[in-house]
């Protein structure tokens, strides 16, 4: 993993983003084994936060986005975890 992240720009009890400046990739995602023991849930997780990004073209020429999840994710709709993402990710500004 990275040794020093750069400050987060949104966090709240459902995850972090942080934005990283020099990477080639343009999304990274953290889920943990601790909180979502079954790799399908943790699939799953992954497979919607990406399809929110892809959706909304939340897509960066230079820099990556790292979002950390958290356990109480898990119990979002799919609409409230695309609107609670998009915002965050529109509320930095680029």
């Amino acid at each position: 993993m990275l040794s020093k992240l750069p400050k987060q720009f949104y966090s709240s009890k459902n995850f972090r983003i942080f934005f990283l400046k020099n990477d080639k990739e343009s999304l990274r995602i953290s889920i943990s084994k601790k909180n979502f023991k079954l790799a399908v849930s943790r699939n799953l997780i992954k497979r919607r936060i990406k399809e929110v990004f892809r959706i909304n073209e939340l897509k960066v020429e230079q820099g990556c986005f790292l979002v950390f999840v958290f356990a109480p994710f898990s119990k979002l709709k799919y609409s409230d975890a695309s609107v609670e993402i998009v915002n965050a990710v529109k509320s930095h500004n680029l």
